[in-house]
């Protein structure tokens, strides 16, 4: 019996071990494509009046890509006046690119929105970045 116990300790503790590699794993299969992103956007929005999430979803991606460059202290991608530019035309602007993408649907979001960003906004003087 005692022999039993031990041998489940030891398979409950690598199914344990396991679990954040295969957690890992799935997050990255799971990558959110540029054609779901694109068809989420398109939800109940209109020219103008994006909808929330896909707003949400520009807003904290602009944000996490503007952190990583202030921790690595790299040179901006793309350069937005939020005085200038709100961010339902960003939105607008994000939403107009992903349909001009269309060919790429099944590359990863992130990567086409930035790709957009870039492109749409580049920095042509230092400080007008969000």
């Amino acid at each position: 019996m005692i022999l039993y116990k031990k041998l489940f300790s030891i398979l409950l503790s690598l199914v344990i071990l396991n679990s954040p590699v295969t957690l890992a794993e799935d997050a990255v299969d799971e990558m959110l494509s540029a054609g779901e992103l694109l068809k989420s956007c398109e939800e109940n929005s209109t020219p103008g009046a994006p909808n929330q999430y896909c707003m949400q979803y520009l807003f904290g991606f602009i944000q996490s890509v503007l952190m990583i460059q202030q921790a690595e202290q790299s040179p901006p991608i793309f350069c937005i006046n939020p005085q200038v530019t709100p961010i339902q035309e960003a939105t607008d602007n994000m939403i107009a690119y992903l349909r001009g993408q269309s060919s790429r649907s099944n590359e990863e979001a992130q990567k086409i929105v930035l790709e957009g960003l870039s492109k749409t906004y580049p920095c042509s003087t230092v400080g007008s970045q969000i």
